[in-house]
This record gives C-alpha cells, structure tokens and sequence, in this order.
C-alpha cells in the first residue's frame, strides 16, 4: 500500500488535530519569536491592538514588536496555503555554520566486506565511497514589500496583509521549485530511461502505464537503485491508481498491485509562479534520501528596517532565507515516458 502526497492531501492533513511551533523574526538586530497554533485546520492569527499607521510612526519598541508578530503570522498563513511536496524525497540537513560551496560529504558511504582471514595476512579494511552529483551551493532566496505613506495615513490594513500572505505562499511555491525541478528538466537516457509500452489491442490506457511502471522497477532494480517514491502530474492520478491497485479484470487477465512503490507525490505546474510541474506524459521513479538533500542554513526570516521617505515609504519588510539543494539524479532516478 502506498501513501498519496499532494498540496490537497496535506493541507487535510494540517486540518487534523493541534500544530504548534515557535517561528522566529528579528527586531533591533534580535531574534524573537512568536508562537503559531493550528487548531483543527483554523489558524490563530494575531489582532493589532491599534490602526497600524500610528504604531509604525508614534509606537514605541513594543507596538512595532506587535506589528511584527502579525506580519510573520500572515506570511506563516501564506506558506500553509502552499504546502511542501517534496519531503518524502528529500532528507533535511540545517546548520548555520554552511560555507557558500558544500563538499558533499553527507553523500558519503561506507563499504565494509567481510573475508576469511587467512593467518599471517593482513585484515581487509572498509573505505567510504561518494555518491556522485553536483557540488551543493548555498544560495540567498529573498521578497519583500514596502508600507507608504498612504497605506498608513488611509489605513488599509488589508493591502497589507495580503501582501504578507502572499509572501509566504511564494516563498513554499520557490522552495517545490528548487527541490523538484532539477529531477523534471534533467535529460534522463540509457539505463535511467524507460519508454512507453502500449497496452494491448482492447485494453485501456491504465494497463500500458501499469506494465511501464513495472518495467521501469525492474531497470531501476538492475541498477541498484530500486524507487520507493513515484513523481508524477495530478492529471494522471485516476490511470496511475488504476495501474497501482490490484483486482483488475480485463479479459480474463487479473493484474496484481504493484509493489515496492511507499508514495505518490502529484506535482502541477504553477503557473501563478511561473513554475514548472510534472509533463503529463512523464513520471518519475525516485529512491529517496540518500542522493537528494534539503541544505537549510537558515530558513525564511522576516526583517523590518526604515524606509526612504524620499519615494513616501515609511517601513520595508524583508523576508529572506539561505538554502541549497544536492541532487544526485542518474544515481537514483528513473525517468518513465507515460505515452
């Protein structure tokens, strides 16, 4: 049996029970914290005690401190509506001590073999051998928005708590980027590529995919690599479960479920981002964790500094985060043609 991960399945799953967790912000060069409660799928957010204009201009230290509480709470509401995908593929590592280039040590592994000794002959000892891929690199994410004049003097609130949401929801959508393009633009071929094989004359499109999601383990087998996690497009979940269910009858024929598969993440362009998903004709077969790591030096911080009053803009917000990605792709990757 196998798990479905999707944005749907997730935010469900955040409707479930009590989430709460402590994010960070900085004021004065300080980081605070501020704590965020999810309760049944409904998120506490916090209420400004006064308009916000006059606790950017005449509060004190605690009136902005109040207002940056609701700002990181809004973009925390922003980053619930866009959730994270792509953690059954990606094991997190967080330090705050990366460098800017990462040798990838944590790709390392160890080879111990076990021999007959043979008195007088010198014990055979283990080595460590690297999983191949590309260097990791630590990268700056950054966004932010400004408060004018105007918002504050009219006092529109809601310009910008949209604003804030917005930031968070972006923020999630550039993080499903980073750690899922690299497996869906990388050019798959030889051994990490399994092409299309037709179903029989008379059976439906399910029976094609189905051999061919097979076909494709046993490559992935043969090349020490076999997939537990499947990536394909959302548009194609009701052929692909069709394919991984058992009890299927089709003239005369019973297809057993297919084994080995524990999720199933469904990935759809973004198109509000400008981000690519998973081709419709495309799926790929992805052994997890050991090739593919989450480099987190810090993850999205919000930050307010004074304006320039020379352009009416009386407070920025920033929001910003170091991250990396290490994919190791032919390593642990079977790319499958679904047509």
């Amino acid at each position: 049996m196998y798990n479905v991960v999707s944005k749907e399945t997730l935010r469900n799953a955040r409707r479930q029970g009590t989430h709460e967790s402590q994010v960070p912000f900085v004021l004065n060069g300080k980081v605070e914290h501020v704590t965020k409660k999810i309760v049944n799928g409904e998120m506490e957010l916090h209420q400004l005690s006064r308009p916000m204009g006059e606790m950017i201009t005449s509060g004190g230290l605690d009136q902005f401190r109040d207002l940056l509480r609701k700002v990181v709470l809004d973009v925390e509401l922003g980053r619930e509506l866009q959730p994270l995908v792509y953690g059954p593929i990606y094991e997190r590592i967080e330090d705050a001590n990366f460098p800017r280039v990462i040798d990838a040590k944590w790709a390392l592994q160890g080879v111990v073999v076990f021999t007959e000794h043979i008195e007088g002959q010198e014990v055979r000892f283990g080595r460590l051998d690297a999983v191949q891929g590309p260097t990791a690199r630590i990268l700056t994410f950054a966004a932010g928005f400004e408060y004018t004049k105007e918002i504050l003097d009219f006092n529109e609130t809601f310009r910008p708590e949209m604003l804030n949401r917005a930031l968070g929801e972006a923020h999630n959508a550039l993080l499903n980027d980073i750690h899922l393009r690299p497996i869906i633009t990388h050019s798959y071929t030889g051994a990490n590529l399994t092409t299309w094989i037709a179903p029989p004359a008379g059976n439906p499109a399910w029976v094609g995919i189905r051999n061919t999601i097979v076909e494709a383990q046993k490559a992935a087998t043969r090349a020490k690599r076999p997939g537990t996690v499947l990536l394909a497009n959302p548009v194609m979940r009701a052929e692909i479960e069709l394919a991984m269910t058992g009890g299927h009858n089709i003239g005369g024929t019973v297809f057993p479920a297919i084994g080995g598969i524990q999720q199933v993440i469904y990935y759809d362009s973004d198109a509000h981002h400008g981000y690519t998903g998973v081709a419709e004709n495309r799926a790929y077969l992805i052994r997890p964790r050991r090739g593919f790591k989450e480099l987190v030096k810090q993850d999205l911080r919000v930050e307010a500094q004074q304006g320039d009053l020379s352009r009416l803009v009386q407070e920025q917000i920033i929001a910003y985060a170091y991250r990396g990605v290490y994919a190791a792709l032919t390593e642990n990757v079977q790319q499958i043609n679904l047509a």
